[in-house]
């Protein structure tokens, strides 16, 4: 007969984790969809990895303490399932050897429609006497596209595909992944897509001898994930309020029940992450440690409190020295295709990034379900923090664009470009721009030393909530009956928000606010069909209304039977912008160096010109476009790639979308 341990003795397993914790610094810190496409690359800047996240879990890896499990809770039997638990997935009671396979796939066709404006009549007549449609189509061209961008939504995600291999017992069970995403046979082969093997750790559940205490622990690289919104995934943002954590390491994770109704979690963790040599990168090897712990009442309600930190201690990498700068920070040299210095920033202290919050999960029973959360992220001189920590659309500190510092803080300093007037290393931010225009004839900057850029010294608060109503859930349980589980029609509301206070080093989005919103109301109306309807109103930034943009997308979906593994979704999506495009500004450049004249330079995601403040008084590119073709993928940062077909975001977006999983 199991025994229960006293509450006066789970002191003891709580003080193991310190033995495993690194030391935090001394002050605390001022980062392709289910472990996620882990590196959606940064155009506008060299070639880099790519990154994105698949909205659905990973089969039976998910953390309970993120993603309640569906149904009745499982408790440990003699099954050969996995049972979740906040931390590590445990095994059932079953000494057998077992083998495990889950995955999932999205894969979508998306079209987006353009307009050739010079075409008359429905057609474009060319010199040369041929003609071509007025209307055109092409891959997506749209500002949400870039899933570790805060601009993300779920309306359009592209392709991913992962699978989970497990093998063992109740004791131990050794799990590794393949994910990827940028389907070859309906795309290229691009290697950077292909992670390969991403995973892969171990999982040890030992009995304690207690019937009211549980521990497991995980060794190995993989990714846990602490505040997600939805009730079974990463929530209407597909984001995280604390942190999916990219490492190696070990999570350690215990459970302490208090009696049938009540329990209490507590999980520690350390690890690292290596970042990509690149040398226009900006991070380093980054360590990593964090903290939790919960309280659980039956279903019906959770608190759990979190902390995770993030920093660099490395040496500076060795790369190109760069080209000379003068006392202004500004290159000397002209502006070359592909760029002829390296931009992976020196000079700058140690750098830390670390979060903390509370969340709340409320089972409301016949009234739904409530998640709201608090975050706070804190930075400093975080341009070198890796990728350990994925927070709130963005991944690290300042790893190609794609981090806190780029999303929320404003443009990454970079550059090696030594300044010999006063002996130093500058800073500075990178714009190609004309230089010295005179007489129709110019040049073109590699780096513009009168703009500023952060160094990564800031915060960002968050808030985030997400609410889900069931009307056949209502009216089954407000009547007493059994909870609604999907099997049948049914109206199903989500109602879904985020809002961020930001404070920073760089001046103009010092004090700025960012907030996103909408709303999804689906209804099941056969077994085999569905429909629905999203609409999001995104407002990037509090001092430039003509940045903001919203979305509308209505759907159907088919599928086997009220409840099953897979979809088939037919979509078409408006974009509504404040504005849509910058205004053009004419500006001179050398040809010779890639930047010839233009008179419709001015737009943000043109990658070549920087014209001016008047290039932010419209919607904005991600700040790490998605090569080849993704708005703001200009050609200059491709290497030798064509970039997008056209600078102007996309009004129409149509999809054919299918998902399983198992």
């Amino acid at each position: 007969m199991m025994r229960k341990l006293p509450l006066i003795f789970s002191g003891l397993f709580l003080a193991l984790p310190a033995v495993a914790q690194e030391s935090e610094p001394s002050a605390p810190p001022g980062d392709v969809q289910a472990d996620a496409k882990d590196e959606t690359p940064a155009a506008a800047k060299p070639p880099t990895p790519t990154a994105e996240s698949p909205a659905a879990a990973s089969g039976k890896v998910t953390l309970a303490a993120e993603a309640p499990t569906a149904g009745p809770t499982v408790k440990a039997s003699t099954t050969t399932q996995t049972t979740t638990v906040s931390g590590p997935a445990v095994v059932a009671a079953d000494n057998s050897w077992k083998f495990e396979y889950h995955g999932y796939i999205r894969a979508p066709m998306r079209v987006g429609m353009g307009k050739r404006d010079s075409a008359a009549s429905g057609k474009e007549v060319l010199p040369n006497g041929q003609t071509q449609s007025t209307t055109t189509l092409h891959s997506p061209v749209i500002p949400d596209d870039q899933y570790l961008s805060w601009q993300s939504s779920p309306h359009n995600k592209t392709d991913w595909a992962e699978l989970f291999f497990s093998y063992g017992n109740a004791f131990a069970k050794g799990t590794v992944s393949i994910q990827g995403y940028n389907f070859a046979e309906a795309a290229y082969s691009n290697p950077v897509t292909q992670f390969g093997i991403a995973q892969g750790y171990v999982d040890l559940t030992p009995d304690m001898g207690y019937e009211n205490m549980r521990l497991s622990l995980r060794v190995g690289a993989f990714s846990n994930k602490y505040g997600s919104a939805g009730k079974y995934d990463a929530g209407e943002y597909d984001t995280y309020m604390f942190g999916r954590v990219h490492n190696a390491g070990e999570a350690l994770h215990v459970d302490f029940d208090l009696d049938e109704n009540n329990s209490f979690w507590f999980e520690q963790g350390v690890g690292f992450r290596k970042p990509d040599p690149n040398q226009y990168n900006n991070s380093r090897f980054t360590m990593l440690h964090h903290e939790h712990i919960g309280f659980k009442h039956t279903e019906a309600m959770q608190f759990t409190a979190h902390y995770l930190s993030s920093w660099t201690q490395e040496e500076a990498r060795s790369a190109d020295p760069g080209v000379a700068v003068d006392g202004m920070g500004q290159s000397t040299a002209n502006y070359t295709i592909p760029r002829s210095a390296a931009t992976s920033i020196v000079g700058i202290g140690d750098g830390k990034m670390w979060v903390a919050g509370i969340d709340a999960r409320l089972d409301l029973a016949a009234f739904g379900y409530f998640y709201a959360a608090y975050s706070h992220v804190g930075l400093e001189n975080a341009l070198t923090v890796g990728r350990a920590i994925e927070v709130i659309h963005a991944s690290g500190g300042g790893e190609f664009g794609l981090g806190v510092v780029d999303n929320y803080l404003g443009p990454s300093c970079v550059s090696t470009q030594y300044d010999g007037a006063n002996n130093a290393l500058q800073g500075k931010a990178y714009y190609p721009r004309p230089l010295n225009v005179a007489n129709g004839v110019g040049t073109v900057a590699d780096f513009d030393g009168a703009r500023p850029c952060s160094h990564g010294n800031g915060k960002v608060d968050t808030l985030l909530a997400q609410y889900e109503f069931s009307l056949t859930n209502f009216l089954q349980q407000s009547q007493g009956g059994q909870k609604f589980w999907g099997d049948g029609q049914d109206v199903y509301l989500k109602l879904y928000g985020m809002y961020n206070k930001v404070h920073s080093d760089y001046a103009p989005n010092d004090g700025i606010s960012k907030l996103k919103f909408g709303a999804d109301l689906s209804t099941s109306i056969l077994p085999w069909l569905s429909a629905g309807l999203r609409f999001d109103r995104l407002q990037p930034n509090s001092k430039v209304p003509e940045q903001s943009f919203a979305i509308l997308s209505p759907r159907l979906v088919f599928k086997s039977n009220w409840n099953t593994h897979e979809a088939i979704t037919l979509q078409y999506s408006r974009y509504m912008y404040n504005q849509r495009e910058c205004s053009p500004v004419t500006v001179m450049g050398d040809a010779a160096k890639g930047a010839g004249y233009s008179a419709t330079a001015g737009s943000p995601a043109d990658g070549v010109y920087y014209a001016g403040a008047s290039e932010a008084l419209c919607v904005q590119p991600p700040p790490s476009a998605v090569p080849p073709d993704g708005f703001g993928a200009g050609w200059p940062a491709q290497n030798g790639q064509r970039g997008a077909p056209t600078t102007r975001p996309d009004v129409n977006v149509f999809k054919i979308e299918a998902t399983m999983w198992w």
